[in-house]
């Protein structure tokens, strides 16, 4: 039996829509100004890849002393997750050929929100986010730990101890800027860095990318290429946890850009 370190990005990863959008909402912010914002903050190089949210929260004046752990409860209930994120998490749990898969999620996303939104499908000690400091009426006033950047590869490693599993046994999936550093760390190691979006710069790092709105289709380049299954194989596996797959495209992806 193998043991494998499962870690799974959050936002756009497992959940269709950007928790910083809904909360950004729920602050009176629209998604225009909200987007605005981050390009601001990314443009001053002033904090870690994916934690642009974090630094609004704590330091933007439309933002500042408006985040309470209660609205990130509330905006948690909101988020509309990808389909199957549930039977995903189950399918793992109970293993695959005898092969144990540890599951856990890490995120530059709030804790609250995403420990809210995986209620029943993951438990608390199996999310690592941005960990916010409250005052005593539970506003937000300063960032205890966040969950972008290098704090991803630091949280990868010490999962990865505290489970004792080897480097080449990390299954990582991500899908944007924040995942940079930990996709990049877990491929120098020999792991396997899955994408779920068609961001060129995930294509160059992952070694596979898979779009679809169904969280189980991550598992299909996990059976393959880490289960050694064949493609018949992979099809009967989802036929009999309940799917059949109706169209899977394949192609290698060349991002090439032209200039005289």
């Amino acid at each position: 039996m193998k043991r494998y370190l499962f870690i799974c990005d959050f936002d756009k990863t497992l959940s269709f829509n950007d928790s910083g959008v809904l909360l950004s909402e729920k602050i009176g912010i629209s998604e225009e100004e909200f987007e605005r914002k981050l390009t601001e903050v990314r443009k001053r190089n002033i904090t870690p890849l994916g934690g642009e949210l974090a630094y609004l929260i704590t330091n933007d004046p439309d933002y500042k002393g408006k985040a309470t752990k209660q609205l990130f409860k509330e905006v948690g209930a909101r988020v509309k997750l990808k389909k199957d994120v549930a039977k995903l998490m189950k399918t793992l749990n109970k293993g695959i050929d005898e092969n144990k898969f540890c599951c856990y999620i890490l995120s530059a996303g709030s804790s609250e929100i995403i420990i809210t939104a995986l209620k029943n499908i993951l438990p608390s000690e199996h999310i690592y986010g941005t960990t916010f400091i409250y005052n005593d009426n539970g506003k937000v006033r300063g960032i205890e730990r966040t969950g972008a950047g290098q704090g991803k590869v630091a949280a990868l490693d010490y999962l990865r101890e505290k489970e004792r599993v080897p480097r080449d046994r990390i299954i990582y999936v991500g899908d944007g800027s924040s995942d940079l550093h930990v996709m990049l760390h877990v491929n120098a190691y020999g792991g396997y860095p899955i994408a779920v979006s068609p961001s060129p710069y995930l294509g160059h790092i992952s070694k596979r990318t898979v779009l679809s709105d169904n969280a189980l289709s991550i598992l299909a380049p996990v059976l393959e290429e880490i289960m050694g299954y064949d493609e018949n194989k992979i099809k009967s596996f989802f036929a009999d946890i309940g799917h059949t797959i109706s169209e899977w495209s394949r192609v290698k992806t060349d991002w090439i850009t032209l200039e005289d």
